[in-house]
């Protein structure tokens, strides 16, 4: 069975792709001048819009991406391994993703606009068993932190809409109990030392002590409010 993440988005792909695009907006705001700074770049607040307007046209395409790319800790991956990885989660028949005519419309224009927003970067990856060097792509260094995490928790069953209300936690008073779970098997891990999963071996997730914000432990500080895990 594919992982619930992906079983649950899975009728929007297959047997039919529902995902249609680029929308008009990408046209406009990487043809024209006018939306360009002076190093080439959209400028806010319409970057902004436009990142939102992507993840809108190819919204499971482009954040099935982005959390292929995370479960892989942003190793660098060329397109057909990317589309590969889309048919293997989904369990949908070799193809759908990773044949020329799909591979061109559902991923590979897809990967280019996503690059041009600066949300992934190109680098070179080689094949070891050819010795041929691809263009792979991971997601910028600058916001993969932020990327990874938003979506564990989308993983989760959690929102990722920007108009969800901040969950406010009450943290007793006197020393707080770090309580981690697994955000890939989610075991519960009670070691007051454990950093990694005792049965799968990921990163463990914990709240902070001080805001309450959902952060990994491979941070030795909280990304949300600077404080330090013990």
């Amino acid at each position: 069975m594919p992982e619930p993440f992906y079983q649950l988005l899975k009728p929007f792909i297959w047997p039919r792709y529902y995902e249609e695009g680029p929308p008009r907006y990408i046209d406009i705001a990487f043809l024209s001048r006018d939306y360009m700074d002076t190093n080439g770049k959209v400028k806010e607040p319409l970057k902004s819009i436009i990142d939102l307007v992507i993840l809108g046209y190819r919204p499971i395409t482009s954040l099935s991406i982005l959390s292929i790319l995370v479960e892989n800790q942003n190793k660098p991956m060329y397109g057909s391994q990317i589309g590969a990885q889309l048919e293997k989660k989904f369990q949908i028949p070799k193809g759908w993703f990773t044949k020329t005519r799909y591979y061109d419309t559902r991923i590979g224009k897809l990967l280019k606009i996503l690059q041009r927003q600066n949300i992934l970067e190109e680098t070179k990856v080689k094949d070891w068993k050819t010795n041929k060097e691809y263009v792979g792509y991971r997601i910028t260094e600058n916001i993969y932190p932020t990327a990874k995490e938003k979506i564990l928790p989308l993983h989760q069953g959690r929102s990722l809409s920007i108009l969800t209300p901040p969950t406010t936690i009450n943290i007793p008073k006197g020393k707080a109990k770090t309580v981690k779970h697994c955000p890939k098997c989610n075991a519960l891990i009670t070691s007051a030392s454990a950093k990694y999963c005792e049965l799968c071996g990921t990163f463990l997730i914990t709240k902070c002590p001080n805001c309450g914000k959902e952060i990994s432990l491979e941070y030795t500080f909280c990304l949300n409010c600077g404080q330090r895990f013990e």
